[in-house]
C-alpha cells in the first residue's frame, strides 16, 4: 500500500508539473490585437513587444481618452536610454534620451485638447538612426504648423529598448523597483483611462507590423469582433477576465487566486506527508 501511494503521489506531481508547463507555454504566446482598452486603475498596463531605434525605424498608434494627463507609452534599455510619451494637459509630450552619455533629455510637446475622447494618431520616426521625428494627427491631412512636427538630432546608433513597450502604465513589479528604470518617475505616472489601437512597430528599415501583446492588467480588447471571439459565455473560471485575441480568448487571471489559460490552476499547492506506523 505504501509503495502504491508513493507511485500515485509521483504520478500526481508529474501531472501537475506537466499541466503548469503547458499552461506556461500557452501564456507565453503573444497575441495580435487591433486595440486595447485600459481601465485606468492603479495597476493597469499593457506590455507589447520590444522596439529598437535605428535607421528608418518607426512607431505609430492611435489613442482615445477624456483624461488630460496620463502615461501613453514607455520603453527603455534597462540602463539610461529611453522613450516616453505622455499626455500632459491635453498635449502629447515626448521625452527621450538616445545616448547614455547625454547630459540632458530631449523634451518636445505637440497638440492641444487631445483629451476630447476622439481618435488621435501619434507617430515616431527615426530617419537614419540619429534623429527622432514626432508627429501628431498627420492622418488628418492638415498642413502641420511650425510646432506640430519636431526634429531633434542625436548621435545615432541602434538603441534596443529591451524592457518591452509599455502602454498606459507600468506593472506593479516595476513600481516596486523604480530605480531599475531609466526614468524612475515613469512608474508613478497617472494611468491611461482610454483606448489604444493599431500599435505598429518597425525596426531598421523593416515594414511596420502590428505589435504583439505580451502581458497586461486591467486590459480588455477594443475593436470589432471582440465579443464574438470571447463568446456569449465567459470561458474564464474563478472570475477571470476574458480578453479576445486573434488567436482566441485569453484569460487575465491577475485579480484571481488562479493561473493558466482559463484561470483554472491554483497558484499554490500544499503537500502533506502522512507517517505510517
Amino acid at each position: 500500500m505504501r509503495k502504491m501511494a508513493s507511485v500515485l503521489l509521483s504520478l500526481t506531481l508529474v501531472a501537475v508539473v506537466s499541466c503548469v508547463q503547458i499552461e506556461s507555454l500557452q501564456f507565453s504566446r503573444t497575441a495580435l490585437l487591433t486595440g486595447v482598452r485600459l481601465d485606468g486603475s492603479r495597476t493597469s498596463y499593457a506590455r507589447f513587444t520590444t522596439w529598437s531605434i535605428c535607421r528608418n525605424a518607426s512607431m505609430s498608434f492611435e489613442f482615445q481618452t477624456d483624461r488630460p494627463t496620463s502615461l501613453l507609452l514607455y520603453a527603455d534599455d534597462g540602463s539610461r536610454r529611453f522613450v516616453q510619451l505622455r499626455l500632459v494637459r491635453g498635449a502629447v509630450q515626448l521625452r527621450y534620451r538616445l545616448s547614455p552619455t547625454a547630459d540632458r533629455d530631449v523634451v518636445m510637446t505637440i497638440g492641444d485638447g487631445l483629451d476630447d475622447n476622439r481618435w488621435h494618431l501619434v507617430q515616431l520616426l527615426s530617419v537614419d538612426g540619429s534623429q527622432l521625428v514626432l508627429t501628431v494627427d498627420r492622418t488628418l491631412k492638415v498642413e502641420p504648423r511650425a510646432d506640430s512636427m519636431s526634429l531633434v538630432k542625436q548621435r545615432g546608433r541602434t538603441v534596443r529598448l529591451t524592457t518591452g513597450t509599455f502602454v498606459g502604465g507600468l506593472p506593479a513589479s516595476v513600481r516596486r523597483r523604480p530605480a531599475d528604470l531609466a526614468v524612475p518617475t515613469a512608474a508613478f505616472e497617472l494611468r491611461l483611462d482610454g483606448t489604444v489601437r493599431d500599435l505598429r512597430l518597425s525596426r531598421c528599415s523593416a515594414e511596420a507590423t502590428l505589435a504583439e501583446l505580451v502581458a497586461g492588467r486591467g486590459v480588455t480588447e477594443a475593436g470589432d469582433g471582440a465579443k464574438d471571439r470571447c463568446g456569449t459565455v465567459n470561458p474564464c473560471f474563478h472570475g477571470g477576465l476574458c480578453v479576445s485575441t486573434a488567436a482566441g480568448p485569453l484569460c487575465e487571471c491577475d485579480r484571481t487566486d488562479f493561473d493558466g489559460m482559463r484561470c483554472s490552476i491554483g497558484q499554490s499547492f500544499t503537500f502533506s506527508t502522512v507517517s505510517h506506523k
